[in-house]
């Protein structure tokens, strides 16, 4: 070893054991100085490196210690041996703490219009997605229509493009389970997530899909791998698999969406989780019963009667959203009847049959076009298709749905008072005039009762009594409801 090795191991232990670089300098020739001072330097710039690397993953380190403290519980280890399956994300929070904190997020770095994938919780942060002129949501949806169709109506009134992504659970133990996780503030990936056929991520707004062109084809009917998202990154993408595999939520790059909606108590735990994986707002429509509050944003109807709260905004109306499909065009003034069926408050009997009767002889001048529902009985359908209808929709045999042809082109509807989603589709949507036929009841008074009397009394619809004058009604703008909300 020559004098010149000795000198520079010299000085990289001096350095190390945090002596000043003037102190190393006075011991050598100021050539030796200059060049060790260089790799000083560049030791210094590792240094500093490796402290923001520290500092990037000092969160997920402190989170992984809180939940290895916490493992010691016996009944926290026996839970995570009931659930299985890889947890995407392990953090304990106090009731306190907000919603838009991030933790442990995915990693994608995006480098020359490209994307690398660590596959890596904890590698580094999620950069932003990309801002659109449009900006982008996903929905998590439990698969009911109803529901469904709420957080598109919200996407829809909002000006949002979207996706829906399907949430289940695999047994009603760990659904369970979320429950008790969100009162505690953990949360981790105990339920499956689905893209639906073929695994695909369609936005309905546009009718075209958010992924590249060539899913469409048949060879991406199988394995899907969404090379081109919205922003043209990749998508950390997989396989589709039909059983809702643990990972399917990586077909779509959720760092993309810039919030998270749902409705339904099937979606609420999935939606904090998503919310706080990816530093994102999170929607939750009608009251999450069972839930803490700690949404962004809760839109309840005011007939769920929910308690105030600073992110609670309180509708008279289930949110909805209809446009004309084409279904029906009616010759001449038109009077349509949404009929629905009974319910845990109401009973469909012959009742409905002489309303409608008499509602047809009050507006003969008009035509009549009728649908059903899912839930309308069969009895109810066969003694309504024995009447004259310039159009109808028997839903049993032809499920389409021609409600949005009628709020736009009928003079009246009048709909059967079991259905708030009906009801508030009806007063929020379209030009028609509202009136409910009423029903048979098990109970003297229940929600709907206050639903709709909310709704006659600021005028947005009316309750049918025969031989009285019927009043034009007004529209609720959910609309500017829904805009006004800030998120």
């Amino acid at each position: 070893m020559d004098t010149q090795t000795m000198e520079d191991g010299l000085m990289a232990r001096q350095i190390s054991r945090g002596e000043s670089r003037q102190g190393a300098i006075r011991n050598l020739s100021a050539p030796q100085s200059s060049r060790l001072f260089a790799k000083e330097q560049s030791v210094k710039n590792l240094s500093r490196a490796a402290h923001a690397v520290k500092i990037s993953n000092r969160e997920n380190f402190v989170a992984i210690a809180a939940a290895a403290r916490a493992s010691k519980n016996s009944d926290f280890k026996n839970f995570i041996s009931v659930c299985g399956g890889p947890f995407c994300t392990l953090r304990r929070e106090s009731s306190s703490d907000k919603n838009l904190r991030s933790s442990a997020p995915g990693c994608v770095c995006h480098a020359d219009g490209g994307s690398l994938n660590f596959n890596s919780e904890s590698s580094c942060a999620n950069p932003s997605a990309a801002k659109n002129p449009y900006r982008k949501a996903l929905i998590l949806s439990d698969g009911r229509k109803g529901h469904e169709n709420q957080s598109i109506a919200f996407c829809e009134l909002r000006g949002l493009e979207f996706c829906i992504c399907k949430i289940a659970y695999a047994n009603k133990l760990l659904k369970l389970y979320s429950y008790a996780l969100d009162f505690f503030g953990l949360y981790f990936k105990i339920f499956k997530c689905d893209l639906g056929r073929g695994g695909t991520a369609t936005d309905r707004k546009n009718g075209s899909n958010l992924n590249n062109t060539s899913l469409n084809s048949p060879a991406a009917s199988d394995s899907i791998n969404l090379d081109a998202t919205p922003n043209g990154t990749n998508s950390d993408a997989v396989s589709y698999n039909e059983n809702l595999d643990a990972a399917s939520d990586r077909n779509l790059n959720f760092a993309d969406f810039d919030l998270f909606v749902g409705a339904g108590s099937t979606t609420y735990y999935a939606l904090k989780f998503y919310a706080r994986r990816y530093a994102k707002p999170s929607i939750a429509l009608m009251y999450p019963k069972g839930y803490r509050k700690d949404f962004s944003v809760i839109i309840a109807g005011a007939h769920d009667r929910p308690k105030p709260r600073a992110n609670l905004k309180i509708s008279p109306v289930s949110l909805s959203f209809s446009r004309p499909q084409g279904l029906y065009r009616p010759q001449r003034k038109a009077v349509g009847f949404i009929i629905g069926g009974p319910n845990s408050c109401f009973e469909m009997g012959d009742e409905i049959l002489k309303q409608i009767e008499t509602v047809r002889a009050q507006f003969a001048d008009c035509e009549f076009a009728l649908t059903t529902s899912p839930r309308t009985p069969r009895a109810t359908e066969s003694a309504l298709e024995k009447l004259s209808w310039d159009y109808s929709v028997i839903y049993s045999r032809e499920p389409v749905n021609p409600i949005g042809d009628f709020l736009a082109q009928c003079e009246w509807v009048f709909i059967s008072e079991d259905s708030v989603s009906m009801i508030s589709d009806a007063v929020s949507n379209g030009s028609a005039s509202v009136a409910i036929l009423s029903l048979k009841r098990k109970d003297a008074h229940n929600k709907f009762d206050d639903f709709i009397s909310a709704l006659v009394s600021t005028g947005h619809a009316r309750r049918y009594s025969e031989g009285a004058k019927l009043k034009k009604t007004a529209k609720y703008d959910l609309g500017a409801f829904v805009r006004e909300i800030k998120i």
